[in-house]
């Protein structure tokens, strides 16, 4: 049969193997449930994971379409394992995560792979600790590392030492002796063993995937100094990365000092020497998906947004003409919407020069989508869309996540940022909601801190948004009233 859906179940006949879609187990999950609860409440008492449990489809996917398809380089492994492995694992992973939160064993600053948490969340700190820095006249090094094929290299023996996982050697029974089956051939499948291979233990109990350090470098200190101190904390690392059997990747480790704007001229270039080799500073480095540069100006994160917008806005307006709106829409959004969103809570307070820059690629958006002419009145264009402007799209992000914080569903990094208005004595902004706003000393960075930014945002709610407890409610009340705000409606 042919595979609709990526979860699949393999029934084995003979020597060959039939691949039921899951569309038609579905329709009898009803009389299945007992008989899959059964299967997995003994491989959890037993401590074992059925063989068939670890016999994966696999089907190489070329990375691109232009490769060279007889180059087996060119291929990436996909794995289909059976819908009842994809059970059992989701089952195991959501008690490992109750009982890690129960009983706070949770990284505090682990983003991946946990509820509430996201990469933006994790720029929002780390942007928000790099302008505090600056706004006292500090200057901040950011080193960041990555691990060379941290997925790939896993030693599950000491992965399972460090996680004391003893009553359910699922990672060690379904990791090392999975059994793949290759569909790349049509007449006879070939079977291989699967060593070192458990991306699920990897991504559920580690964050290997990227390391950062930053370290405030205050005007009293003092480089050679400092610098000891990061060479001897990136000594640690490495010594604890070779004892766990991973490596270092050199050539992606980047290191950046970021200065006040009035330190940039006499500052000099800094050096680091890490296992050998000098690690030396950059101008620019990309974290997450966002460019960071000396002086966190964000030019040239705007700059790169901009140009792959408009790369795909001028594709887009060549096939205007043979579709619809609604399908302009769509692929507006999901192309360039999409980037000019992702971040933006870092792009509050910065020159409305920058601002603007980003603000003409969605009026581009909106002209292609409206097949409006170029010296037509945008707003109107932009009202008829219901689309916020780009600034205040800004503002509606930061307003989200403290609105999260204050509901209790965000990261613990971001919740230490915020502190509720409590007077000392009983007045009528008592139970008002506001938030403290925290003193600065400068308008170019103090003001764009997340902490300042969220209370002078919140603060400037009506009340009525402010008491609000619903998540989706809240997200449609404050689009309504950002955009009365912009528009002035």
């Amino acid at each position: 049969m042919r595979s609709t859906q990526r979860a699949t179940f393999p029934v084995r006949e003979g020597t060959t193997y039939v691949v039921i879609p899951t569309s038609l187990l579905k329709p009898c999950i009803e009389e299945l449930v007992p008989m899959i609860t059964a299967i997995i409440n003994k491989s959890l008492s037993g401590s074992s994971v059925p063989t068939t449990f670890k016999e994966a489809i696999i089907r190489p996917i070329l990375k691109k379409p232009d490769l060279d398809c007889n180059e087996l380089k060119n291929y990436r492994p996909v794995s289909n394992l059976p819908f009842i492995s994809k059970i059992l694992e989701k089952v195991v992973s959501k008690r490992l995560k109750h009982h890690l939160e129960v009983n706070n064993l949770q990284e505090p600053l682990q983003s991946a792979y946990r509820a509430c948490h996201s990469t933006e969340t994790a720029l929002i700190r780390v942007h928000h600790d790099i302008v505090s820095a600056l706004d006292k006249n500090s200057c901040m090094a950011l080193v960041m590392l990555d691990l060379s094929a941290a997925f790939d290299v896993i030693d599950h023996t000491i992965l399972l030492q460090t996680s004391q996982v003893l009553l359910w050697n699922f990672w060690g029974s379904s990791g090392m002796d999975r059994i793949l089956l290759d569909t790349a051939h049509t007449k006879s499948s070939h079977w291989w063993e699967c060593f070192r291979r458990s991306c699920f233990a990897v991504r559920s109990t580690t964050r290997l995937s990227a390391w950062t350090s930053l370290l405030v470098i205050k005007p009293n200190e003092t480089w050679p100094d400092l610098k000891c101190r990061l060479e001897t904390c990136l000594a640690n690392v490495r010594s604890w990365m070779c004892a766990n059997l991973l490596k270092l990747n050199q050539d992606k480790t980047e290191f950046i000092v970021f200065s006040p704007k009035s330190q940039l001229k006499r500052s000099f270039t800094h050096q680091l020497d890490f296992d050998g080799s000098v690690i030396c500073e950059s101008d620019c480095v990309k974290n997450l998906g966002v460019f960071f540069n000396k002086s966190l100006t964000m030019e040239t994160q705007i700059s790169a947004v901009s140009k792959s917008c408009f790369y795909h806005l001028r594709n887009i307006s060549r096939i205007r003409p043979f579709i619809t709106e609604d399908a302009c829409k769509t692929l507006v959004v999901a192309l360039v919407t999409s980037r000019l969103d992702y971040g933006n809570a870092l792009l509050y307070g910065i020159t409305e020069t920058n601002i603007s820059r980003l603000q003409r690629v969605q009026n581009t958006a909106a002209r292609i989508v409206t097949r409006t002419r170029k010296h037509d009145h945008i707003s109107e264009v932009l009202i008829s869309l219901h689309w916020l402007p780009v600034k205040f799209r800004t503002y509606y992000k930061i307003l989200l996540y403290t609105f999260k914080v204050l509901q209790g569903t965000s990261p613990s990094y971001l919740k230490e940022l915020i502190t509720v208005y409590q007077p000392s004595r009983t007045l009528r902004s008592y139970d008002s909601k506001h938030l403290v706003k925290p003193r600065v000393r400068t308008e170019t960075y103090g003001t764009r801190r997340f902490d300042h930014a969220a209370a002078t945002l919140w603060n400037g709610l009506p009340d009525a948004l402010r008491f609000q407890t619903s998540l989706l409610a809240f997200k449609r009340d404050l689009k309504t009233h950002l955009f009365k705000v912009a528009y002035d409606v």
